[in-house]
């Protein structure tokens, strides 16, 4: 159980990156998984990437979406620019939007923010110029830069650079209110809100009538969707063995790049909804894509915790005969138990479990894409 869960942590921190970069055209844009550094090409449209170390040295024309370990960009970016990493470094000029999360987010003197930032992490400093809103949330924020709209800072250490302008309004919280320079606004258009847990935007405005389920709840929900999910795992193993297992194959062969497939299709599904509603004759098939991404949800989260069962049934069994049925639904069932386990662990478990949904996603979105020569492929392996 212990050497499942470092597998699941491995998976959920960094998509694996093997020697040769994953890259795929679709449309004008560019996915590329298992990226390392100086091995992303320009990219005509968008850029999806992810890799451990991820570097973009190329000029991207329009939004780029980048996930990794560490993540550099120091190439300008056209459109929007959205990144997550343990540490985050934009070094080069944003034409739109710009969102970041991290442990460590810096954005340096030539990083020019066309749009509006929004930033979060441990240590944020902010050292690029930008020309719409600012909203950070950091333990540690350092604003050293112009900004033209409106600010809006959350942390508790803060601090101001000599390059700190603020054009519009500045609303802060800190745990002490602190001495702004005139230099950087004037002090009639600073709010200070204090930090307050009776005030907290989740706890404070619940209804006085409502009630936190109690611990027996939360367990007894835990159950059911294991139960729910060990069962239908069960039934696909048993009728269709042949598809779950070319599913499994596709993951074992390519995990980067499915990971990749996943994130586009599952937002490709959230993104159709809306489209749906600007037609006429869309609304009527509202609900049945509402339907179809629950379904995807959740036969994707049951596939992505199957292939990586599977995948420490093989590290631990070593090259055997290939394991029955029973042997299968076994290394389920622990799967899931370790997945729902992780579920009680605040945001690492819920980014863990998500990491497995979209390698599950990803497979199942490949699948009908096939060639036939890599359906045999997936068959055999």
């Amino acid at each position: 159980m212990r050497h499942l869960l470092l597998l699941f942590c491995l998976l959920g921190l960094s998509a694996p990156h093997p020697a040769q970069a994953d890259t795929m055209l679709a449309g004008g844009d560019l996915y590329v998984a298992g990226a390392s550094e100086d091995a992303i090409p320009a990219a005509g449209r968008d850029l999806i990437a992810t890799g451990f170390r991820l570097r973009v040295t190329a000029p991207v024309a329009d939004d780029a979406m980048l996930s990794g370990a560490a993540v550099t960009v120091s190439q300008s970016v056209g459109g929007d620019l959205s990144a997550f990493g343990g540490r985050v470094a934009i070094e080069a000029e944003v034409g739109g939007d710009l969102s970041v999360s991290g442990f460590s987010v810096e954005t340096g003197p030539a990083a020019a923010v066309a749009g509006n930032a929004r930033l979060s992490g441990g240590s944020v400093e902010i050292r690029g110029p930008v020309a719409g809103a600012l909203v950070v949330a950091g333990g540690e924020v350092t604003l050293d830069a112009p900004v033209e709209g409106d600010v809006r800072l959350s942390s508790g250490a803060l601090s101001f650079g000599e390059a700190a302008r603020i054009g519009g309004q500045l609303t802060y919280s800190a745990p002490e209110p602190i001495e702004i320079p005139a230099s950087v606004v004037p002090g009639e258009r600073v709010t200070f809100n204090p930090f307050d847990a009776r005030h907290d935007g989740v706890r404070g405005d619940r209804h006085p009538d409502w009630s936190m389920p109690g611990r027996g709840a939360m367990i007894g929900s835990a159950l059911i969707g294991y139960v729910f999910f060990l069962v239908a795992g069960a039934l696909f193993l048993t009728f269709v063995p042949d598809t779950v297992g070319a599913l499994d194959a596709r993951i074992a062969a390519r995990p980067a790049l499915t990971f990749m497939i996943g994130l586009a299709g599952l937002g490709t599904a959230f993104g159709l909804v809306p489209i749906l509603a600007l037609s006429v004759i869309g609304i009527p098939l509202i609900p049945v894509m509402l339907m179809a991404i629950v379904l995807l949800w959740m036969t994707g989260y049951l596939m992505g915790v199957y292939a990586i069962s599977m995948r420490m049934l093989s590290a631990m069994a070593g090259d055997g005969a290939t394991p029955g049925t029973a042997t299968r639904i076994g290394a389920l069932a622990a799967g899931l138990a370790v997945a729902m386990l992780l579920n009680f662990i605040p945001v690492l478990g819920w980014v863990l479990n998500f990491a497995a949904l979209l390698l599950g996603v990803g497979a199942i979105v490949a699948l009908p894409f096939d060639t036939p020569q890599e359906a045999e492929e997936s068959g055999t392996s």
